[in-house]
């Protein structure tokens, strides 16, 4: 990993920045495959009507999502040759802890800004274009406003300038978020029923939580955790139910 960083580091600029789009034009597209495998699983039920084809608006969202993160990518790159972001090359119990952290941090985070950007004023101008597409499909994780996707990446940017995290850590938190992404975007519920009851599920935030928040936006903000959603009751009201279900009832609400 060090041997990687020094690579990094002694890049040129417009060759760095060549390579932080294919890195995100790689992420779209991975994420569009594991989407399609989790679709296809045994078992998976749709919890929402199939979306149908790719729509031109959510197409171009993507697009924009990737050249956004692009840019977060190569601001980040700026930030850590110039010393305000500092990495670790070790794999430890610290880069371990450093995980835990990132993803309680974040998922914090996420839904304070999720809340926010559902507030009345802001709704119409920001989230909106993404609930959009009520009955998601894996893509439909990038097809943000360009607003939301530089809040988001911004707040990446600054806690990484809090502390000098591990390299693996930061990869590791990224598959998470790209899991957990593309997971509550299938408009189905791919985990057998044994796994969904189990204790840990009850905090851990199923495929089934976020697809119900796109198919009632009031209720399910948080991303990782049920924590927030329980805390600030804003968890809707039937999802134990569901998520104990044999065979979840589909969503007929609809944003």
């Amino acid at each position: 990993m060090t041997s990687v960083l020094t690579f990094l580091d002694s890049l040129h600029p417009g060759w760095f920045t060549l390579l932080a789009l294919v890195e995100n034009v790689v992420l779209v597209g991975l994420g569009a495959l594991l989407g399609h495998v989790a679709l296809r699983l045994p078992g998976a039920r749709r919890l929402t009507p199939d979306p149908g084809p790719v729509e031109p608006l959510e197409l171009a969202l993507v697009v924009s999502t990737t050249v956004v993160n692009t840019a977060i990518t190569v601001a980040g790159w700026w930030l850590w040759t110039d010393g305000v972001i500092v990495l670790r090359a070790g794999l430890d119990l610290a880069a371990i802890a450093e995980l835990a952290v990132l993803v309680l941090v974040m998922d914090a985070l996420m839904y304070l800004g999720h809340a926010t950007v559902h507030l009345r004023p802001l709704f119409p101008w920001v989230h909106r274009l993404h609930h959009v597409f009520a009955d998601a499909r894996p893509i439909t994780l990038f097809a943000l406003h360009p607003l939301e996707a530089i809040g988001f990446g911004a707040m990446w940017l600054v806690i990484l300038a809090i502390h000098p995290f591990s390299v693996w850590a930061l990869a590791a938190y990224a598959a998470l978020n790209l899991i957990f992404g593309i997971l509550g975007h299938l408009g189905v519920e791919p985990l057998p029923p044994a796994v969904r009851r189990h204790v840990v599920f009850r905090w851990v935030a199923t495929p089934a939580m976020h697809v119900g928040h796109h198919a009632d936006p009031r209720f399910n903000l948080g991303f990782y955790t049920t924590v927030w959603d329980r805390l600030f009751g804003t968890l809707e009201p039937g999802y134990d139910l569901r998520r104990a279900a044999a065979v979840p009832e589909p969503y007929r609400g609809a944003c």
